[in-house]
């Protein structure tokens, strides 16, 4: 299995506008080689795809056919084909204005898209850009007007499993939610020395670990509650270990719990909530306010 070089944060953005799916990386250019034969070799009769180029200036675009590649030399249909490329987390996105010629089946280039885009273009890790051509974008968005490329990735995209149905049937009623709740107030942990059961939240950037703790928190206080710092950044607004007690009411006792926020997890090496930190913290070893060091 190779790496992918589309970040997960930008993967789960090109499946937001696809639906509940993920992706499959098929095609690697830097592994299998800057030429049509390998890429159709990998991705032919494969679909749906989303391609993507990256180059020296750092740009990230591509595109999305619903429809197979093959080497025929044919324009084929495709009326959900559109063009993407990244400005920052966000997707600038292109649809296709003439369905009809919206991908070509090309066997000496890679992913074809119309005449506006083509990457690996005759065999050679480079890119052939005319905008206008079925597909309306600006050069200097898309890609910089820097034809190179780096990398090329080609994806399958798949029905995602997750989330296909619920993992547990539950009735949210009244008297359910009441009976859940008492059941907490109530809980006794094992153990004559433990007073409150230490929960610890650990998950990747953005998964809404400090958004729990405040969506507990407030559900048990009967109010709105923000305790916890949250937003949306592409690094942990967490730097702290932080431990927090859960009242019942507004001026109620604490419940038999504290939920412990941690810093998320990040894919590149040396940013994130280190290995070791999170052995130490089930240990006990880490005080409440620890602050996280982050290497610059």
């Amino acid at each position: 299995m190779f790496e992918s070089r589309l970040t997960r944060s930008q993967q789960i953005t090109i499946c937001s506008q696809l639906g509940n799916v993920e992706l499959q990386l098929l095609y690697k250019a830097s592994i299998h080689g800057f030429t049509g034969a390998a890429f159709h070799q990998e991705c032919d009769n494969r679909y749906p795809t989303v391609s993507v180029g990256y180059n020296v200036s750092g740009f990230v675009f591509g595109g999305y056919t619903k429809q197979p590649f093959n080497q025929s030399g044919g324009y084929v249909n495709d009326d959900q084909a559109f063009l993407f490329s990244f400005s920052g987390e966000k997707l600038l996105k292109y649809p296709v204005t003439n369905t009809q010629y919206a991908v070509r089946m090309d066997g000496s280039s890679g992913p074809y898209f119309g005449e506006a885009l083509v990457l690996v273009y005759g065999n050679q890790s480079v890119v052939h850009s005319n905008p206008g051509n079925y597909y309306d974008f600006s050069a200097a968005d898309m890609h910089g007007n820097d034809l190179q490329l780096t990398e090329c990735e080609v994806y399958q995209v798949e029905v995602s499993p997750k989330f296909a149905k619920p993992w547990r049937p539950i009735t949210w009623e009244f008297e359910k939610r009441t009976k859940m709740m008492n059941s907490i107030k109530s809980h006794t942990p094992t153990g004559c020395f433990v007073s409150q059961a230490r929960v610890l939240l650990i998950g990747p950037v953005g998964a809404g670990k400090s958004s729990f703790f405040n969506s507990i928190n407030s559900v048990f206080r009967g109010h709105v509650t923000n305790q916890a710092i949250t937003g949306c950044s592409t690094t942990s607004l967490t730097t702290q270990f932080r431990t927090y007690s859960v009242k019942s009411g507004r001026e109620g006792k604490p419940l038999p719990i504290i939920l412990c926020d941690t810093m998320g997890l990040e894919e590149n090496t040396g940013a994130g909530l280190d290995v070791d930190d999170i052995i130490s913290t089930l240990k006990g070893h880490i005080p409440d306010f620890y602050q996280v060091e982050l290497l610059v």
